[in-house]
């Protein structure tokens, strides 16, 4: 009995180390873990080049040190750009942002370092959002350096 609880203890650590390491990227409504990539450095990056409404994979980080990564869609204004969360009281990325607002933003295959910034003014809300979707959060992606 004492092996196989010493053996079930050696299982977990590996388990969690593996998990912790290996990136396992998003699918469409499956989240991930870490993401895989090319880390850029933290610069001020124009996004006017990106759609808005392009698909990108934001990995925020956890209480107990598994990275945590969605997938979702993207608003560019003006060059910056801005992550919205419909239902976020049912999603667990930005809980995580809330302790921690410190993110990667996976852009193809370059991993872009950010600070996650909640939008609370409601005109900018609506002039990037629209006004149809007032019970959607949004969030600003700051160079992490700023």
């Amino acid at each position: 009995m004492k092996q196989l609880a010493y053996g079930l203890g050696i299982l977990i650590i590996l388990i969690y180390a593996l998990l912790r390491l290996v990136p396992i990227d998003p699918v469409e409504q499956r989240p991930g873990t870490g993401l895989a990539g090319t880390l850029t450095e933290p610069m001020d990056v124009d996004w006017s080049t990106l759609a808005s409404g392009a698909q990108v994979y934001v990995q925020t980080n956890t209480w107990y040190g598994i990275p945590h990564s969605v997938t979702t869609i993207t608003f560019v204004d003006d060059g910056v750009l801005y992550i919205p969360c419909g239902r976020c009281e049912t999603k667990r990325w930005p809980k995580n942002v809330a302790s921690d607002p410190n993110v990667l933003v996976k852009v193809e295959d370059k991993l872009f370092p950010r600070r996650a910034v909640l939008i609370t003014d409601m005109a900018t809300k609506h002039r990037i959002l629209d006004a149809r979707h007032k019970d959607v959060a949004l969030y600003r992606m700051d160079n992490p350096g700023n």
